[in-house]
């Protein structure tokens, strides 16, 4: 925090400069001027949240620099200091938003109330302006949560082309235009998902999202958007010069290098052939969706060649044993019936993703009928399902374990019990400074990755990610208020190896980045 001192008399800048303690009030720089004109100028280069400024001085003087402050928009409090009891002064420091005019000679005390008192203006000023901007970023970002979800259904057929869908169409720059569509699936959604964010979807999007935008950029008009968990539409406008099939081509590979390099995240993307305008979208669309239905999803199968293949094995072939090592609750066993399968599956040697969609209809029929014949305190509860665009054999045979095994935990009241979930806070408690993964957990407590997932978040209604970093956050903040250790040596010790990514996670949390909550602190010990 910035203040500066304003009069032609050296000995009263000086005066005012040693009378007051500044480290005390939190202000770390302090600059002189001699009149009007030069403080005008150091007001735009250093930003003072407060001024001490005198009236009678040559060049430009007192009410003349209030003037220019008001008119130019400075967010500085005046302290007026002047040896002139005089009304003309008086009222020019009220128009500037003055809070206070003391009299030369001035004492000490008047000096250091005066500050406090701006001080506290300028932080009430700077609290609201900040609680403002916040209000409008949730607004903006409501707002692009509607038009996204608006888009999305138009995109899928559930609403007509209304005057609303056209104003999104405008605001995102892609009126007029025609357009290229991109359907993007994640191939392996669940392992990234797992491995990285905890199985938080919410955080994931965001960082799928944030990366998108990042690697198309500027230079020409899109628009990125979520349709469900498995489908990402890109929307690519053909308004820019350069823009043709070679070069949708570019920023699509671009935008899968990124999203490979930063999360490892590899996606199978359909394109449609042609460009449709926004009324005609539909079809294009459907170009997009053939070209994945149609696509291998077994890694590294060949593409198929009109060659008669195997029928497809059934899974309803298994469900007697499988309904016996449901009701059992034998999880390991269900685990070795539902391999089994997969890989008769993945012996055929291609797979279309079409295909893999039956099999998943399949899957979620004989996961609802055992759901609802079971005799179980939670019969009345969703049952599990798989989701239609998984597009990858490995992921799609991991999620279907899961799943089962969910819903043996599920019917099984012992696993319902919130002691399972008691063990793991604990475990939580006293090793949260470790690297911790759902994986990790599952294998410790014998429970489903997405079970603790879901039963963690239903008992004490925060997300296991939420929860290790509000204790680690608490952590921090205990030492950096009892230690002298380094910012560095905290991030270290709280299982941060990133200080930069430590100190913008304790901000986001505390409004504050770690060393000025430690000056803080230690001011008002």
């Amino acid at each position: 925090m910035n203040v500066l001192i304003v009069d032609d008399e050296e000995h009263v800048r000086e005066g005012i400069d040693l009378s007051i303690d500044w480290e005390t009030f939190g202000v770390t720089g302090r600059y002189m001027a001699e009149n009007g004109l030069e403080a005008l100028e150091m007001m735009k280069t250093h930003r003072p949240a407060v001024m001490f400024c005198d009236m009678k001085m040559p060049v430009m003087n007192g009410i003349e620099l209030l003037q220019k402050i008001r008119e130019e928009g400075f967010d500085t409090h005046v302290i007026v200091i002047s040896g002139y009891d005089d009304f003309e002064y008086t009222r020019a420091t009220i128009k500037a938003n003055g809070v206070d005019y003391i009299l030369k000679p001035f004492r000490r005390k008047d000096v250091e109330e005066a500050l406090h008192k701006a001080l506290q203006v300028w932080k009430q000023r700077s609290d609201s302006k900040q609680s403002e901007a916040e209000r409008e970023y949730v607004v903006r970002k409501a707002d692009a949560l509607l038009d996204g979800k608006k888009l999305a259904s138009y995109v899928q057929g559930d609403i007509p082309l209304t005057a609303a869908v056209r104003k999104i169409f405008d605001k995102i720059g892609l009126s007029g235009q025609m357009l290229k569509i991109a359907l993007i699936l994640p191939k392996n959604r669940i392992n990234i998902v797992e491995r990285r964010f905890m199985m938080d979807d919410d955080l994931f999007s965001f960082s799928v999202e944030n990366i998108a935008q990042y690697a198309l950029g500027n230079q020409f008009s899109h628009y990125f958007c979520k349709l469900d968990d498995y489908q990402w539409l890109l929307l690519m406008g053909s308004g820019h010069s350069g823009m043709n099939g070679g070069n949708y081509n570019f920023h699509l590979e671009r935008l899968k290098r990124a999203w490979q390099q930063t999360l490892q995240l590899d996606v199978l993307i359909g394109e449609s052939k042609a460009l449709s305008d926004l009324a005609h979208i539909h079809d294009v669309i459907g170009e997009a969706k053939n070209a994945l239905l149609n696509g291998n999803v077994i890694a590294g199968a060949p593409e198929r060649a009109g060659s008669v293949v195997s029928d497809l094995p059934a899974l309803t072939d298994q469900q007697f044993l499988l309904k016996k090592a449901i009701e059992a609750g034998n999880k390991s066993f269900a685990a070795e019936i539902l391999r089994k399968h997969v890989n008769a599956i993945r012996q055929r040697g291609t797979l279309q993703l079409k295909e893999l969609q039956v099999c998943t209809m399949e899957a979620n029929l004989l996961l609802s009928r055992w759901k609802q014949s079971a005799a179980s305190p939670a019969g009345d509860a969703q049952a599990p399902s798989l989701p239609l665009w998984i597009n990858n054999i490995d992921e799609w045979e991991q999620v279907l374990v899961n799943q089962v095994q969910l819903l043996i935990e599920s019917l099984n009241p012992q696993a319902s019990a919130g002691r399972g979930m008691e063990e793991i806070k604990d475990y939580l408690d006293n090793h949260f400074h470790e690297e911790i993964s759902l994986t990790l957990l599952a294998e410790h407590f014998h429970f489903s990755p997405q079970y603790i997932s879901k039963k963690f978040k239903d008992t004490y209604q925060i997300t296991i990610v939420a929860y290790l970093t509000d204790i680690r956050m608490e952590r921090a903040k205990a030492l950096l208020a009892n230690t002298t250790q380094s910012v560095s040596d905290i991030a270290n010790q709280l299982g941060y190896e990133d200080e930069n990514y430590f100190s913008k996670v304790f901000k986001k949390q505390f409004g504050v980045s770690p060393y000025p909550y430690r000056k803080q602190v230690h001011e008002i010990k």
